[in-house]
């Protein structure tokens, strides 16, 4: 991979490789965190998504700069992941727009992007929330509860759970804080570190250099794979969820005395896994066939509009997953340590680089 020099690229604008690196996200990345087994993978990616934005927020005064790069990113997306479901679109339509409303005047940047990163994990997570009631209703909850206070009650030699205590409450709470937490680190910690590198005029120039002629990065052994695959709706998360409703339908029936008795209802777990059955159907076979295919067919019809940038950034996808291999090969230390070695490697090198035509 070849880059121009960036005193030949006055006119050259970072946006569009961070634009890249946000389609990139969008592409792969979730391909290669489920392959990796990292957790929170939904979380993260919604991060990445939160950090670019408020790079391009700090390297493009521009209006509009914000809302054109995820318009260029959703129609990435919906060509190079065609098995993308709905809501990956409507997290990406939110964040951009919220993205584009809270940089706006672009007075208060490290503000706008706390408050950006809370928001959108916070979000994140109601949207999974949301998902479980729509899925199960209102009885899921009800059971969560009913089983928390049937391990209470073994546990704890026969004694009652604390009146008033609703442990789905406390489980809620506890998973939209953690989204929050991770959201205003990521918010303060990006916003910082923009300000301090966005008056560099000359980005990764040694990093680069070195890049360009090391050309072991390019061995296909080196090179992580993506495989083009259906999107597995049966994930480990909704496999374990159909498996605590089958664990409490089981213990409702297999508890005979009239204490354990009480903590479960048979016939609200048939009907919630009745209810969950019927809805997932109707949506993997009707709502969400019908929905992709108008978001994309609307997205695609933007094609021409922006054919330029699309066709850079789909150039720029090859370059991008290369810079994140060697920056990683090339970040020390371990834990943390090498993270933030990492993001303080691989940023300026992606806004400095530049494929050559």
């Amino acid at each position: 991979m070849k880059q121009s020099n960036n005193s030949e690229t006055d006119s050259f604008d970072p946006t569009q490789n961070l634009t890249s690196l946000w389609a990139f996200s969008e592409g792969f990345l979730g391909g290669i965190f489920s392959a990796a087994k990292i957790p929170f993978k939904g979380l993260l990616l919604g991060n990445i998504s939160v950090s670019v934005i408020i790079l391009i927020a700090n390297f493009n005064s521009k209006k509009g700069a914000i809302l054109k790069a995820g318009t260029i990113t959703t129609i990435i997306k919906a060509i190079i992941s065609p098995y993308s479901t709905l809501p990956a679109y409507i997290a990406v339509f939110t964040q951009t727009l919220l993205g584009e409303l809270l940089f706006l005047k672009r007075n208060f940047m490290q503000m706008s992007g706390i408050i950006l990163g809370i928001v959108t994990s916070v979000l994140s997570s109601l949207q999974r929330i949301i998902v479980l009631t729509l899925l199960f209703g209102n009885s899921f909850w009800e059971t969560v509860d009913s089983f928390a206070a049937y391990i209470y009650n073994e546990f704890s030699g026969g004694h009652v759970i604390p009146s008033g205590f609703r442990f789905s409450n406390w489980l809620i709470g506890t998973y939209v804080i953690i989204h929050a937490v991770i959201g205003f680190v990521t918010g303060y910690f990006v916003s910082g570190y923009a300000r301090r590198i966005r008056h560099n005029e000359i980005f990764g120039k040694e990093f680069l250099a070195d890049f360009s002629k090391d050309n072991s990065i390019l061995k296909e052994g080196d090179l992580i794979k993506t495989k083009k695959r259906k999107n597995k709706y049966l994930k480990f998360s909704k496999i374990a969820l159909f498996v605590f409703l089958l664990t409490v339908l089981i213990l409702s029936y297999v508890l005979n005395d009239t204490q354990n008795k009480s903590f479960f209802d048979s016939k609200s777990v048939w009907l919630m896994l009745l209810r969950s059955v019927t809805i997932m159907i109707l949506w993997l076979k009707v709502i969400g066939p019908f929905l992709n295919s108008l978001i994309k067919s609307r997205l695609l019809k933007n094609r021409s509009k922006y054919s330029e940038e699309i066709h850079y950034t789909l150039k720029m996808l090859p370059s991008v997953k290369l810079l994140l291999l060697y920056s990683w090969k090339s970040s020390g230390g371990k834990g943390f340590s090498k993270i933030s070695k990492f993001i303080s490697v691989f940023i300026p090198a992606l806004l400095g680089y530049k494929a050559e035509d």
